[in-house]
């Protein structure tokens, strides 16, 4: 949704001594914080950030939490390359996996070819989900890399096991699933008011991108302000719906050419050290090396006193304030506000105990559809262990057959005994989950005492985000979470491949090349 201005050209002529400057810095580990760490956009994003107060030379650690978007090739090869500019710009050199024990690097592959073969060989074990970024990177680079699986073994081959037992059921419970949805949308329009109907309509087409996010935070919003919600609640919210607004108001043609007409004159006015700074800032954006927040803070810090921006550069003005307004959303924290604020209007929308159980049932449906296709969310997850009693499938089928046989359709909903009786199967092979983020925690604590690194990439499924943080946080340790860019979905038909174990093992894939 957000749009940022095109560097297409930059009208301010410096002696080149002073880019002598941008050849090379480096930030020293000692002052690296989750604030000064950068990663270039094109390639992640930051989603959280946490400083650690550092009271001992123990502590002084930083853990660089990347959220692993398993068997995507697109957001697999961003992995590589933020990975890269990892070791280039913070000297990395310690990457922690989950999904292996001890060492697991690859590097001893760099003996079998050149850097072209290699990279052409390991693309295509990319593409096929035999290896993942950080093992892209080992084969191709010639870094002095450490790859180095966190995992407890044993806890492993029974998550491993669970696995298998929920993919023995999986295309079964689905069919149900799927069967007993069209059971609901029927129901839905002959229990449901108008108001309750449009709140669908409107989920399902931000879901299917049928309208945008900023269409659909703009209805939320309208609806919590006529339900007299709390909007303070909602600061990621209520930041982003003034962000699409001020960006229908900005003509962002128009404020490019007025940001460079102001840095030209900005540079007149400036002494040498001035412009220095100028020529840093404005080449660190280019390089997206700096955020557009931080860019055009300076900018506009430094040329407050010097010239009238809002009066003579009007739409740089006002893409400045877009910015600033930008910057305070976090889009993990939008969206948990949009689940949260969803449930609020929803039940100042109820009139009766029909709409609401309903209501429940359709959200448990929903939420098992995502436990069998193991995409369950971290809130997905608090929900379905806080509401255990209402997944049972055989307690939904009497209120679904009154209802059918009040308004006459000709439907008859049947319980799931391929879920009830594994509901328990369900919950453990999550329960696995949150225990092996223990087991990552230690793990990970041993090898940093025996490397010495205070320095480090740890990768896990975002599943695993909260539990992992909380600890790092627990040990003292500063960390940043991070993700990879990813426009195309995921194919989980690759994922569930690999961990069928279907797909050729690597080892005997690279005997055969």
């Amino acid at each position: 949704m957000m749009k940022k201005l095109e560097n297409k050209s930059w009208l301010v002529t410096i002696p080149l001594v002073f880019t002598l400057c941008l050849l090379s810095y480096s930030i020293t580990l000692a002052s690296l914080t989750g604030k000064s760490l950068n990663i270039p956009s094109q390639y992640g994003t930051i989603k959280e950030s946490f400083d650690a107060q550092r009271t001992t030379q123990d502590t002084n650690r930083m853990i660089i939490h990347i959220q692993d978007a398993h068997c995507n090739y697109e957001a697999q090869k961003n992995m590589a390359q933020l990975l890269d500019y990892l070791v280039k710009t913070y000297n990395l050199k310690l990457i922690m996996v989950e999904g292996g024990s001890g060492n697991v690097s690859l590097s001893f592959l760099r003996n079998y070819a050149d850097k072209k073969a290699r990279e052409e060989v390991a693309d295509k074990y990319l593409k096929e989900g035999k290896i993942s970024g950080e093992e892209y990177l080992d084969i191709v680079s010639d870094y002095n890399l450490e790859l180095y699986g966190i995992e407890d073994e044993a806890l492993y081959d029974s998550h491993m096991d669970s696995f298998r037992k929920i993919d023995s059921i999986k295309e079964e419970g689905l069919r149900f699933l799927e069967s007993l949805s069209n059971n609901l949308k029927q129901l839905k329009p002959l229990i449901y008011s108008e108001e309750l109907m449009l709140l669908e309509k409107k989920k399902s087409g931000y879901e299917d991108k049928a309208i945008t996010l900023a269409e659909y935070c703009q209805y939320l919003n309208g609806m919590a302000s006529k339900k007299m919600l709390n909007l303070k609640d909602y600061p990621h919210l209520t930041a982003f719906s003034e962000t699409a607004s001020l960006e229908k108001e900005t003509n962002f043609q128009q404020a490019e050419a007025e940001r460079d007409a102001f840095i030209k004159d900005l540079a007149k006015l400036l002494d040498e050290r001035g412009v220095q700074n100028l020529i840093i800032m404005t080449q660190g954006l280019k390089a997206k090396m700096i955020t557009p927040e931080k860019y055009y803070s300076f900018l506009k810090a430094t040329g407050e006193e010097k010239l009238d921006l809002k009066r003579n550069y009007p739409q740089l003005n006002a893409y400045i304030k877009y910015v600033t307004v930008s910057k305070d959303v976090n889009a993990a924290e939008l969206l948990k506000e949009i689940s949260a604020i969803e449930v609020k209007i929803k039940e100042a929308l109820f009139t009766n105990t029909d709409q609401r159980r309903l209501a429940e049932i359709s959200k448990s449906l929903q939420i098992l559809t995502k436990v069998l296709n193991l995409e369950l969310t971290p809130e997905d997850y608090a929900y379905f262990q806080a509401n255990k009693s209402q997944f049972t499938t055989a307690s939904w089928i009497d209120f679904l057959t009154q209802n059918c046989s009040k308004y006459n359709l000709a439907l008859q909903p049947v319980s799931s005994k391929v879920i009830d009786e594994n509901l328990a199967q369900l919950d453990g092979f999550y329960q696995l989950g949150v225990t092996r983020e223990k087991a990552f925690i230690k793990n990970l604590v041993h090898k940093m005492d025996e490397s010495g690194q205070k320095l480090a990439v740890l990768i896990t499924g975002g599943f695993h985000t909260p539990g992992v943080t909380q600890m790092l946080k627990d040990k003292g340790y500063s960390y940043v979470v991070a993700a990879p860019v990813i426009t195309q979905k995921s194919d989980s038909s690759v994922y569930f491949s690999v961990l069928r174990g279907e797909k050729k093992p690597l080892e005997e894939a690279i005997n055969e090349e």
